[in-house]
């Protein structure tokens, strides 16, 4: 065992002195052995211009790429974003080299079969292995069971309970129009043509969509769309005249226009009854790999494949939100609204094993990067590193590598909504 944690740390040096700029986060007592990670797609356009147009009776800027699909600004930035992370897992102990392509016996990518998400993974394998080709399979088809389980109507949530559980957040329709006025004039008065924005003067609530996934009625519904949109025009360089009609002039003035899009997590994503029951697949798989090669693991088995060192799945904004509300993790990131999953958003699971003992510890991070990173495509380094979180709670201890937590106290919190939708689906087919 001496010789592993030395050979390791010996290597994490190395690196550390080849990259430039590259975390220098070794440790001696510390070492990660095993990484799982959930990222969300990098910047891309709205998904439905012409809705946007009718919405607010204004012509909505196009990007260069059809509606929904990575731009190159995203795959740049998210190209950059798989290189910083690798480094920093190496530099911590990861076995898994990118001297040359790796062993298929190294890694295991899983995307969603959404375009920008495929493309996003493409990239982010690029990046951590430049020149080797990887493509992270997917299912072919339009919605795959771990990401997008709703669409196959195989999520069976308890509907009563879910709009329970919104409504006690949302409040009355009088309280949430309190709350949100001062959001939905800012929209009102940036992107919305005179006698148009009719959405913005109707009644707060929930619906259900035919999927069984729960959405905002009112201000929220077109108004989250509207917030996101231009936090992806501020964020892909668009010129400033055209980021929410000349409104979005900076970061702060872009995330001032977000208070609707935050409101879709807070109220409706980050439901109790909606995430175990659209992310309990997801998060069985995340369990199968976290436990790999630990006593825990019998608990959840599953593709062998899981068990590799380094473990990316790469989905939605909602997926991660669903696993966030699993795990009961919150995190406020300078720029962003409370619990905003930016794009290229990640969430990191990362395990580490400590020299003096055999017990296993977690270090569960959200980073992400900023808005002006996103502008700019700052290179990501040690002066310039992702914005992040890690999740902490009783039990946890700070360390040199972050906050650590026992493995069997996050499989506990991790599993206390499991429930069994979408078991019997084959989970990793690509046929």
């Amino acid at each position: 065992m001496n010789y592993r944690i030395n050979r390791f740390k010996v290597g994490a040096i190395l690196l550390g002195l080849l990259i430039p700029g590259a975390y220098a986060q070794t440790s001696a007592t510390w070492q990660l052995d095993k990484v799982v990670s959930l990222s969300r797609h990098g910047v891309r356009p709205q998904t439905d211009t012409e809705k946007l147009d009718k919405a607010t009776g204004l012509q909505w800027p196009h990007f260069i790429v059809a509606d929904g699909h990575l731009t190159g600004h995203g795959y740049t930035g998210m190209w950059q974003q798989g290189q910083y992370l690798l480094s920093q897992w190496q530099q911590q102990g990861l076995a898994v080299s990118n001297d040359s392509c790796p062993k298929p016996d190294q890694y295991f990518f899983w995307s969603s079969p959404s375009q920008r998400i495929k493309a996003t993974a493409k990239a982010m394998a690029d990046g951590m292995f430049p020149g080797c080709g990887i493509i992270p399979p997917s299912v072919k088809a339009e919605y795959g069971p771990l990401f997008e389980l709703y669409h196959l109507h195989q999520m069976h949530p308890d509907k009563a309970v879910m709009r329970q559980q919104i409504m006690a957040r949302i409040g009355s329709p009088e309280q949430a129009k309190a709350r949100y006025q001062a959001d939905v004039e800012r929209i009102r008065k940036a992107v919305c043509a005179p006698g148009s924005c009719k959405f913005l003067d109707k009644p707060w609530g929930v619906s259900f969509k035919a999927t069984g996934k729960p959405q905002l009625k009112g201000p929220g519904k077109v108004g989250a769309t509207i917030g996101e949109t231009v936090r992806l025009q501020y964020s892909d360089n668009l010129a400033i005249k055209d980021v929410a009609f000349g409104h979005g002039v900076d970061a702060d003035a872009v995330k001032s226009l977000m208070g609707l899009h935050a409101a879709e997590y807070n109220l409706v994503l980050d439901t109790p009854e909606f995430a175990a029951h659209a992310g309990s697949l997801l998060m069985r798989q995340i369990l199968s790999a976290l436990t790999a090669n630990t006593p825990l693991h019998s608990r959840y088995p599953g593709d062998a494949r899981l068990q590799r060192p380094l473990v990316m799945f790469f989905g939605h904004d909602s997926n991660i939100a669903e696993i966030q509300t699993m795990l009961g993790f919150s995190w406020s990131l300078n720029g962003y609204p409370s619990n905003d999953i930016p794009p290229g958003g990640t969430l990191s699971l990362a395990r580490f094993h400590n020299s003096q003992s055999a017990k296993e510890y977690v270090r569960v991070r959200f980073e992400t990067r900023s808005l002006d990173q996103w502008r700019k495509l700052t290179p990501l380094d040690k002066q310039h590193p992702l914005l992040y979180q890690d999740f902490n709670f009783k039990g946890c201890e700070q360390t040199e590598v972050g906050t650590l937590c026992p493995l069997d106290a996050v499989v506990q919190r991790a599993a206390k909504l499991l429930v069994k939708d979408g078991q019997q689906l084959a989970v990793f087919d690509t046929k």
